[in-house]
């Protein structure tokens, strides 16, 4: 079941969560559903073709059978059209053929749309290294635009990737919304962390292989870590890879949060011992801090 999110929340727990949320629900091994039709009534502003382009999400894909989740589901689709304040008052799932799977069924919902939302404004606090104006023209939403939930998702992973390539890798900002009427400001409270810099790249395998690596590896000790360049450096390079060879399972990020520094690990080959002592290497803010605190104890 995917819980219901108040509007109140703060954008960003609500963008990621409800992503996260519905992954989690779809990946679930409950029972599941075929939509056959999905019709909508009672919107008084939604033209027939934008009503058609929310009904085709769901017409003919598979869920789960939960008809919260549908309601949850449709109300994300209504506010990605920029209906923020829409409600689902009714969601009746008809079963064709309740012995099917998945079982193939016909969704009728009543909503009540509200006003669609604009964005009046967008405001950043707390940020030194990029400007208020340099984040604005980079985030895919501008005054006066529909307020759409995946233009504030994409508007979030855009910052995330601009203090990504300055080699700001603990930023995080917190959104804030209000809304006047159908007009919503949006703000966010950045915390930017430190700036980190390359440390040293280590490449575990074959020599012939780490050797033309570790030659066209770029980022020299003491430059700014931009957190793209590993991924376009994999793909550029990716015909010396292995074929199971994966970002997630194979390299290793080291960050010293004290020393604000990055050394990167490429694993050709599994090795327990170099594994084991990459995770002695890391240290975050969290484990320095701690650290710190036993220490002045003694």
């Amino acid at each position: 079941m995917v819980p219901r999110i108040p509007l109140g929340l703060p954008l960003l727990s609500l963008v990621t969560f409800c992503n996260f949320a519905f992954a989690q629900a779809q990946s679930s091994s409950q029972a599941k559903i075929s939509v056959e039709s999905f019709s909508i009534s009672g919107t008084t502003s939604i033209a027939s073709a934008e009503l058609a382009d929310i009904t085709n999400v769901f017409a003919g894909s598979t869920f789960n059978d939960d008809t919260e989740e549908m309601e949850e589901r449709l109300r994300a689709e209504l506010q990605d059209h920029g209906f923020f304040t829409a409600k689902v008052k009714k969601l009746d799932i008809t079963a064709i053929d309740p012995l099917g799977s998945p079982k193939p069924v016909r969704i009728a919902a009543e909503i009540e749309e509200g006003e669609r939302c604009h964005l009046s404004s967008i405001e950043f606090l707390g940020n030194r290294t990029i400007s208020s104006e340099q984040l604005r023209a980079g985030f895919p939403m501008h005054v006066g635009s529909e307020f759409r939930r995946s233009k504030i998702a994409s508007g979030i992973e855009s910052l995330r990737a601009a203090y990504g390539h300055l080699g700001f890798l603990d930023y995080f900002a917190i959104s804030n919304t209000a809304f006047e009427g159908s007009m919503a400001k949006l703000s966010f409270e950045v915390t930017e962390g430190p700036q980190y810099h390359m440390d040293t790249f280590e490449v575990v395998g074959p020599s012939e292989v780490a050797d033309r690596l570790q030659v066209r590896w770029e980022l020299q000790p003491g430059s700014v870590f931009d957190a793209a360049y590993l991924n376009d450096f994999l793909k550029q390079n990716s015909s010396l890879l292995p074929d199971k060879f994966s970002l997630h399972d194979d390299v290793v990020l080291l960050k010293d949060c004290p020393d604000a520094t990055v050394s990167v690990h490429i694993h050709l080959t599994q090795d327990p011992q170099h594994t084991a002592k990459d995770r002695e290497k890391r240290i975050d803010c969290k484990k320095s801090e701690t650290k710190k605190t036993e220490a002045a104890k003694k």
